[in-house]
C-alpha cells in the first residue's frame, strides 16, 4: 500500500532567526544581504518596519516591502527576496503560496508575479555557493486584485530535501517603487 505524500504534508515552521532579506541576487548566484533603511531614493534594500520576518508572522496586515538598490520603478524590487532555514529534519518543499498586502487598495503594481525558488543544505545561507533551482514560475498572484488575499497554491514538480530555501522575485505586475507581499506559506513533508 502506497502512502499519499500530499495527505501527509504540513506547513513548515521557519527556524527562528534564519529569515534574511536579500537583493541584487540571481538564481544560481551568491546572495547579497539586504539592509534596512528609511530613504526613498533607492539607497536601501527594504523599509525599516517592513522586513522579511513579516512574511512569516501569520498576518496579512503586515508586509515585506523590498525595493533593492535602484531608482527605476521598472526594476524596483526585482532580484530581491529572502532565504530561510526550516525547523524540521529533512524538509522537502512541495507547495507554497503568496499573499497580497492589505495596504494601498488602489494599486497592485507591486504584487510579485514570478519567483525562483532554490534549495541548499549549506549551514550558512549568506555564504552558500551551492543552490539547486527547484521552481521558476508564477507566485499565484497574477490575477489576484483583492488585498490581503492568498494566491493559489503553486507546486514544486520535482521536490527535493533541503534545509534552506531561497526565494527571488523576478517579475511584478507593473511599474512601482517596490515589491510588496504579506505572507509566504511553505508546505511539505
Amino acid at each position: 500500500m502506497m502512502i499519499d505524500l500530499l495527505d501527509s504534508m504540513t506547513q513548515f515552521i521557519v527556524l527562528s532567526g534564519s529569515i534574511e532579506g536579500i537583493w541584487n541576487t540571481w538564481a544560481g548566484g551568491n546572495s547579497t544581504l539586504a539592509t534596512a533603511g528609511t530613504g526613498g531614493d533607492g539607497t536601501y534594500s527594504y523599509n525599516n518596519n517592513n522586513g522579511p520576518e513579516k512574511l512569516f508572522d501569520n498576518k496579512t496586515t503586515t508586509r515585506y516591502y523590498s525595493r533593492g538598490n535602484t531608482t527605476s520603478n521598472t526594476y524596483a524590487g526585482l532580484n530581491t527576496g529572502f532565504h530561510v532555514s526550516i525547523a524540521q529534519c529533512q524538509p522537502t518543499l512541495v507547495q507554497f503560496r503568496f499573499a497580497t498586502i492589505s495596504q494601498d487598495t488602489t494599486n497592485n503594481n507591486y504584487d510579485p508575479t514570478m519567483v525562483t525558488i532554490e534549495g541548499t543544505n549549506c549551514a550558512d545561507l549568506m555564504d552558500c555557493t551551492s543552490w539547486t533551482l527547484l521552481y521558476n514560475g508564477t507566485t499565484g498572484l497574477d490575477s489576484i486584485t483583492t488585498r490581503a488575499t492568498y494566491g493559489d497554491f503553486q507546486n514544486i514538480t520535482s521536490p527535493q530535501t533541503f534545509t534552506g530555501y531561497r526565494f527571488l522575485i523576478t517579475a511584478k505586475k507593473g511599474n512601482s517603487m517596490y515589491v510588496a507581499y504579506s505572507e509566504v506559506e511553505l508546505f511539505g513533508y
